[in-house]
């Protein structure tokens, strides 16, 4: 039986795309260089903020650029985190189900801790995860597990009643890691090949596959 489903954040539960891009653009031309499709932040997102800011500088990364880079994105964000940024249809009526049936969930992403918990109370205002997480200094980012086993101690749960979702290979590996079942949503970042051949226990079409996931695990 599942008692706790934890989540990715971008891509998972919420489309943050467009917002990303517009603050990593914006720290870009900053600096004289060119900005980057939306589209191309599918596959730059999603191992951390430092890792986003080699990927973006490529020839002109340096340590120096990449924390110059970081607080000017971190700036631009924390004002406009939540311009384009949306729900993913069937998410809310997820969650609700999820607590109507005692299930608690998380969210554990490898965002900035600062701005999980702003866009999850602009998205999901009546629901309470318990925790949620961004990246921060006492835990590895994803894929190193130590943050979900955290959560799967607070919550109280075991391992076998855990259901990781999220939407990349990070998010496969870091369930992986941590010993849980993992559910890979095919609407995200990246889509369902990835998720495939990073081998998620099972790839989801839309929100409401994952309760009935839940309940083939009763």
């Amino acid at each position: 039986m599942i008692k706790l489903v934890a989540f990715d954040l971008d891509g998972t539960v919420a489309d943050t795309l467009a917002d990303l891009a517009a603050a990593v653009n914006d720290a870009l031309q900053k600096r004289g260089l060119k900005p980057y499709p939306v589209e191309d932040y599918r596959f730059f997102v999603g191992n951390g903020v430092d890792n986003l800011m080699r990927n973006v500088l490529k020839e002109h990364t340096t340590p120096e650029a990449v924390e110059t880079m970081k607080a000017d994105f971190s700036a631009y964000y924390a004002e406009h985190c939540l311009d384009d940024t949306v729900a993913y249809p069937g998410i809310a009526k997820l969650l609700k189900d999820l607590s109507d049936r005692g299930i608690k969930t998380a969210v554990i992403s490898n965002k900035p801790n600062q701005f999980v918990p702003k866009i999850l109370h602009k998205l999901y205002p009546d629901h309470e995860f318990s925790p949620a997480w961004g990246q921060q200094p006492e835990f590895p980012r994803k894929p190193s597990p130590e943050s979900l086993l955290k959560a799967i101690e607070l919550c109280g749960v075991e391992k076998d009643e855990t259901l990781y979702v999220g939407d990349s290979n990070v998010d496969v590996m870091f369930a992986h890691n941590a010993g849980v079942k993992v559910c890979g949503v095919s609407w995200g970042f990246r889509g369902a090949q990835e998720l495939r051949v990073a081998g998620a226990d099972v790839i989801v079409s839309d929100a409401e596959e994952i309760l009935h996931l839940i309940r083939n695990y009763e």
